[in-house]
């Protein structure tokens, strides 16, 4: 379990800086809100899943992509309970593009300061779309197979990618007053959110948490469901059941003592929240059914 929302990506190969995941995510799994400092582009494979990125929804199809950019919050869930989703990952150091040559520099820093910002959404119907759909495609494969040279292969991939994405889908390029203000807000709540999921069973109210990002709790609650996709208690909510599905499967702790130490006041309470968010109840989870 995370005490940070931030994602240390692994990267196995410091020469190569990107990995490839291929996950399929079980029933009932999601990927919980984090943030990197790699550019991140996702191809859903089958099933239909919700993204949230950098607080607005993304509902997907088999087929649709999407990109992260650098240090934005993002998670994703099921929109069907009862289908699992198989999904392209791919999370790139912006160092494998060539930050050696000034030109190339002077290109990606705007997308690694979040001065510019790639649009999160690639449309099917975009003309550029097969062309991205195929390299991608390509790229993953080369990075799971490893034939001979497919370290060349994999670094071309990603700098044509990246050079299609920063010149047909730029959407956002900030001035420098826009950027400090956007940097400050968003490590504000990135510290709250860090601080929150450390301690599942602390009980912080609104008014504990606007202050602590100095802001009024109105426009608190406001900016909060923007940044994370999630009301306050509904993110409270799901902190405290995800650390309680891990202690589930990983401790011999009672469910009376894990209700406690998530911070529910009784077993029923608990067992009631557990339900509603995992279509399952505590002790059925523990006995191995499905999730």
């Amino acid at each position: 379990m995370r005490s940070d929302l931030w994602e240390n990506t692994l990267m196995t190969d410091p020469a190569l800086p990107i990995n490839v995941f291929h996950p399929t995510f079980r029933i009932g799994c999601s990927l919980p809100l984090h943030w990197h400092e790699h550019f991140e582009l996702i191809y859903v494979e089958s099933g239909e899943v919700l993204y949230t990125i950098g607080g607005q929804p993304f509902p997907t199809k088999p087929g649709d992509m999407l990109f992260v950019n650098s240090g934005e919050l993002h998670s994703a869930s099921s929109l069907n309970p009862n289908e699992p989703f198989t999904i392209y990952a791919l999370v790139f150091n912006p160092s494998i593009l060539g930050l050696k040559e000034p030109h190339i520099v002077d290109l990606v820093a705007p997308y690694t300061n979040g001065m510019s910002m790639i649009a999160n959404r690639i449309e099917q119907t975009d003309s550029r779309y097969p062309l991205l759909k195929k390299t991608t495609l390509q790229l993953a494969e080369e990075f799971e197979r490893k034939p001979r040279g497919y370290e060349l292969a994999v670094r071309s991939y990603c700098q044509l990618l990246f050079t299609w994405l920063s010149r047909e889908f730029t959407v956002m390029q900030r001035s420098d007053t826009e950027m400090n203000a956007f940097r400050e807000r968003t490590n504000r709540f990135k510290e709250l959110l860090t601080r929150l999921e450390s301690d599942v069973a602390e009980r912080v109210t609104v008014e504990q948490a606007a202050s602590f990002v100095h802001m009024s709790p109105y426009h608190f609650c406001r900016m909060f469901k923007k940044v994370t996709g999630q009301t306050f208690v509904q993110y409270m909510n799901l902190n405290r059941i995800n650390r309680a599905e891990y202690l589930l499967k990983n401790t011999a702790m009672s469910v009376t003592d894990i209700a406690a130490e998530i911070g529910c006041s009784s077993i029923n309470s608990f067992s009631k929240l557990f339900r509603q968010l995992r279509g399952v109840s505590p002790r059925d989870l523990r006995k191995g059914q499905t999730i």
